[in-house]
Parts: C-alpha cells; structure tokens; sequence
C-alpha cells in the first residue's frame, strides 16, 4: 500500500508545478492524514521505507529522497540529487546539481552540497558549510562553522574542516586530520594521518603534511 498521495495543492517553483503530499497510513512518527513537503512527481519519495518531507520543505526536478531519509525544516532537493539510506536534510539546507548525500549522512543549518558532490557514510556537513564542484565528504568526517571544501577535493576517515577553512583544487583530508581557523588546503595538496592545519596557515602546491 502506498505511504502518501499527492493533494490538490500546488505551487510553482522553478517552473516546476510542484504537490503537496498526505500520508495515506501511520508510519514511523507520520500520521495517516498528515500533510508532507512538496514533491514533482509520485517516485520523488519512496512508498516502501519511513522516509519523508515535512510540509516546510521541496524536492523536485528529477531528485529521490529514499531508505528512511528525512528532509526536513524548509530544506531543499533539487536537480536530480539524491538522499539515501537513512540520511537527513534540515535547517533550511540544500542538496543540488546530481549531488548525493547518503548512508546515514546529515546536512543541516543551512549547509549546501552542489555540483556532483557527495556526503556519505556518517559524516555531517553544518553550520552554513559548503561542499561543492564534485567533492567528496566520507567516512566520518565533519565539515562545518562556514568551511568549504570544492573543486573535486576530499574530506575522509574521520577528519574534520572547521572554522572557515577551505580545502579546495584536488586537494585531500585524511585520516584523523583537522583544518581549522581560517586555514587553507590547496593546489592538489594531502594533510592526513591525525594532522592539523591551524592559526590561518596555508597549505598548497601539492605538499604533503603528515605527523
């Protein structure tokens, strides 16, 4: 049996008309008769698990949110992104162009994750941080308080990018390390094993730094 049908409500956003959707049945926290998010189409959000958009929040234009993921507090998906396998979306932050966030994976306060970007298995991108132009956050790593990480860069293995640094231009964070305060990762360069970058420093050129 289907979760959720789409209403007679509707809004234009992005020339799309989107619907707003009512939970059909109870499930998980989810009412019968509750009102959801806004949704294109009925393959948006998955019938088969608890995932599910609040009445504040959008995803359209090709994008699937599925296996108990949640989008919710005003969020956005949209450009055929993806959110997966029991992630979440809050706090007004946005998922776009082909970008996926997935395995238990979280988004929030206002964060953006864009451009063929990934964010998966456990790690947290808040805080107004921005992950973009086809980089990656994994394994249990956290980029957050206005950090960036862009232009096919990698934060993984538990690191963290903290306090608007930047990590950015193929660039790699791993394996326990930390840039923080105001620093910059560049130009193809790898900071890893338990490292840290700190005090506005600068790294670049495809160094390496590693304890």
């Amino acid at each position: 049996m289907n979760k959720y049908e789409l209403t007679t409500n509707t809004k234009i956003v992005e020339d799309c008309t989107l619907f707003q959707i009512k939970a059909l049945r109870d499930f998980a926290s989810i009412k019968a008769g509750q009102l959801g998010g806004w949704i294109d189409k009925s393959s948006t959000l998955d019938h088969e698990t608890n995932s599910w958009i609040d009445e504040t929040s959008m995803v359209f234009n090709g994008s699937t949110v599925k296996n108990g993921s949640i989008v919710k507090d005003g969020s956005t998906v949209e450009d055929h992104s993806i959110v997966s396998n029991c992630s979440t979306l809050k706090s007004g932050s946005t998922v776009k162009d082909h970008s996926i966030v997935s395995n238990w994976s979280i988004v929030k306060n206002g964060s953006t994750v864009k451009d063929h970007s990934t964010v998966k298995n456990g790690s947290t991108v808040k805080d107004n941080s921005i992950v973009s132009n086809c980089s990656t956050v994994d394994n249990g790593s956290t980029v957050e308080d206005h950090s960036i990480v862009s232009n096919w860069s990698t934060v993984k293995n538990g690191s963290t990018v903290e306090d608007h640094s930047k990590v950015k231009n193929h660039s790699t964070v791993k394996d326990g390390s930390t840039v923080k305060d105001h620093s910059t990762v560049k130009n193809g360069s790898t900071v890893d094993n338990w490292s840290i970058v700190e005090n506005r420093s600068t790294v670049k050129d495809h160094t390496l730094i590693n304890k």
